[in-house]
């Protein structure tokens, strides 16, 4: 009896210590947001600017998803992109009104999507919240916007005007 005490006693520690060695990746402490990016990171494909630019003429379809906030992406964004802000994407990606107000149809889970940001950390972000919503062909821009900027300096459009504060309009405040 003292045998099998000790035997089931190995047993349940045994499995104990399985199950407390299976955790979650996402319950795992992480030491910086940089280790947070190389997690996100694993399985991703990524794409250069040329190869981007090479889609682009060739008039491959695509959905090109700028996640930088709106007052970077107004001052200069690949053309063609979508400004859709990391902090919302998961939000709008299955959002009907968001798309016909964009004037486009949402995307399918099928569908190329190519995201970006400033640097590339946040649309590395973005795209693993893609894969994980279900779409299989998602991509992020190696280096982001400022690797485009370097190697198409004056391939960029840009909207000031979703700034605001324009002084066209008449106001009669009278003065200088």
């Amino acid at each position: 009896m003292y045998r099998s005490v000790k035997y089931m006693l190995l047993v349940v520690a045994s499995i104990t210590l399985f199950i407390s060695s299976c955790t979650c990746p996402c319950e795992q402490e992480v030491s910086s947001p940089d280790e947070i990016v190389a997690q996100a990171m694993e399985g991703l494909e990524m794409i250069t600017p040329e190869d981007l630019k090479q889609k682009m003429d060739s008039l491959e379809m695509f959905y090109l998803i700028d996640v930088r906030e709106l007052g970077e992406y107004v001052y200069g964004y690949i053309p063609g992109a979508i400004n859709i802000p990391g902090g919302i994407l998961i939000f709008k990606m299955g959002n009907e009104a968001f798309w016909d107000n964009e004037m486009i149809y949402p995307p399918e889970k099928t569908d190329k999507i190519i995201a970006y940001c400033k640097k590339g950390k946040r649309s590395v972000i973005a795209a693993d919240y893609l894969e994980r919503l279900g779409y299989e062909n998602v991509k992020f821009l190696e280096g982001g916007w400022k690797a485009w900027e370097m190697v198409y300096p004056l391939e960029y459009e840009e909207n000031l005007e979703m700034l605001g504060g324009s002084h066209d309009a008449e106001e009669d405040a009278g003065g200088c």
